[in-house]
This record gives C-alpha cells, structure tokens and sequence, in this order.
C-alpha cells in the first residue's frame, strides 16, 4: 500500500507540473504541436542512435563492476537488463535498478543483493561526474550561470538589500555552525543520527575507492566519459530538429544535460514535467528564448528520449520474455 501511494504521488507530480507549465505559459499547446509536427525526425534518429551507444556503454561499465565478484554475463544479457531498467524507470520512477538486478538474476543467476551494490557503485560515480559536469560548466559559461543565479536570488529575496541580509546570514551560520562543531565534536559524533550519516558517506567512498579493484580502471573511466559524452549529444541533436533552436551553441546542450538530471531528483514518470518546469526558465534566462519556445524545446527533448527508451524497451521486454531463457539455477 505505501508504495503504491508513493507510485501514484510521483504520476500526481508529474501530471501537476504538466499543468502548472501548461497553465503559466511555459508549453503553449497549439505552438508546441506546430512546432513538434514540422521537426525533421532525422536529427531524432541520431538521438537513438546516441542512446543506444549510451546505454551499451553503461553495460559495458556495469559488466566491469560485476566481474570482482566473481561473474561474467555477456554483455547482451547486461545490456539488456540496462535496456529494462531503463524502460522501468520511465514507468515508474524508482523501479529501474530493481529490475534491471531482477533480469540479470533470471537470465544468469546473479544474486539480486549482488547486483544492486555493484549498481549502487554505478550510481555514485554518476553523481561524482554531474558534479564534475557542473564545475565544468560554471568555468565554460560562468557569466550566463551567475546571471541566472542572481535572478533567481533577486526574485526570491524581492531587493538587493534583502539578498544582501540573507548572504551574511548564510555565512554567519556556517561560521557558527564551525565553532559549534569545534567545541562539541566528540559529543555531536557520537549522536546516532551523524553516525549513521558518516556511514553512509564511508559507502560512497567505498564505492568510489572500488575502482581500484577493476582489473582495467582506465577502461572504466572512458566508459563514464562516453556515457555522459552520449548524453550530452542526445540533447543537443534534438536542437536541431527543430530549426529556430539550430543555432543554440553547444554549451547549451551541456546546460539541458546538467538542469535535465538536477531535475531529474524530483521523481516523475520519464522527468515529465519536471525537466520542462526546470530547465525552461534557465534557458529563458541564459539564452534568451521566449517562455513557450523554451517549453517546446524542454518538453520535446524529453518526450523524444522518453518515448525512444519505452519503445526500444518494450521491444527488449518482449526479447526477455519469449527469447532470453532463465538460468538454470
């Protein structure tokens, strides 16, 4: 019953922020079907292409964690699960890495426990190179970041001075915050709570620091490189689906990618909603585009790779039901 209501609030979130961007201007229907109907689906066959090499290469990066314990799948079974994951994901968010572990377990025996550390491991590497990604992007477009930045700051704070108040509260809490800490560290470390953070910050290094018992690290590096490579030309190519949004720079494909997965924590169905409730108003901001062209190109980059993924995971869902046979256990 829990998950299930938790199920349905990730739909009711997805479905909320549609009407709130349909409601505030950010999608306008009639232009965004207008502009969608004319896209030249070219540009949206290289976006699979792209996600289809992405989704390898993720495979191939899993394949790697998976052989330390001892295991080696082949790489069509792994990719396959990845290819389920995926699809679950876009379903039901959350579900992906639970059943991407399951249909490794039916087609080689794999314990699930097993599988989900080594995807745990996946997982935290991702975060390591969106963080990276991020710190790349403050560098390559700093000024058109900062710009947005303050915006939003101003908008939330309504004046300078209020801004100004509320930065040297924020560093005076974090200054106070130290001193405390200084004094009372051994008593605040020995709080329950702070323990079971420090241990769940000691996994994350474990999982990082894991990379070291790969037998080739650097195979390992390249394919994170090339996943995330992979993501970033899966959105910028649909820019030019569309011809009003070709001449957006590359930069910007890198911005869509970034915001795309912050957004991405608010869990909805495929980031319906999400990503267009997000990232429009950064590239309104950023790149000077109107409300509702930043809305078409938001929701259209989305629905593109959402609906690629459940159509190419449904074909895969159908391969694992009548072709892939269960291991024999």
């Amino acid at each position: 019953m829990k998950k299930t209501l938790q199920y349905l609030l990730f739909f009711v979130l997805g479905a909320g922020l549609i009407w709130y961007s349909i409601a505030s201007g950010i999608i306008n229907p009639t232009k965004l079907w207008d502009d969608v109907s004319h896209a030249n689906l070219w540009w949206v066959a290289a976006m699979i292409v792209f996600m289809i090499i992405a989704h390898g290469s993720r495979a191939a990066r899993w394949k790697m964690l998976l052989e330390p314990l001892g295991y080696n799948p082949s790489f069509m079974n792994v990719n396959n699960a990845v290819w389920l994951g995926y699809f679950a994901n876009n379903l039901v968010p959350r579900l992906g890495e639970v059943t991407r572990c399951s249909q490794l377990y039916k087609s080689d025996g794999i314990p699930i426990d097993k599988s989900l550390g080594t995807v745990v491991t996946d997982r935290i590497f991702d975060v390591v190179t969106l963080f990276l990604l991020l710190l790349l992007h403050f560098v390559l477009d700093f000024d058109k970041l900062w710009a947005f930045i303050e915006q939003q700051m101003a908008q939330n704070a309504g004046n300078g001075g209020h801004k100004s108040t509320l930065i040297y509260l924020l560093l005076g809490a974090v200054l106070l915050g130290g001193i405390i800490f200084a004094i009372f560290r051994k008593k605040i470390l020995a709080i329950g709570i702070v323990q079971t953070i420090l241990e769940k910050v000691k996994g994350l290094l474990d999982g990082l620091l894991s990379i070291r018992h790969l037998k080739n690290p650097g195979l390992f590096i390249f394919w994170s490189v090339l996943i995330w490579a992979m993501y970033w030309l899966m959105g910028y190519v649909l820019f030019y689906a569309i011809p009003k949004f070709a001449g957006l720079p590359p930069i910007a494909g890198l911005t869509f990618l970034v915001a795309g997965a912050l957004a991405m924590i608010l869990p909805s169905p495929g980031g319906a909603g999400t990503i267009t409730a997000i990232v429009s108003p950064i590239f309104v901001t950023m790149y000077g585009l109107s409300k509702d062209d930043a809305g078409t190109l938001s929701t259209f980059v989305q629905s593109s790779q959402m609906l690629a993924t459940l159509v190419i995971g449904a074909i895969v869902f159908l391969i694992s039901i009548f072709i892939t046979k269960p291991h024999d256990k």
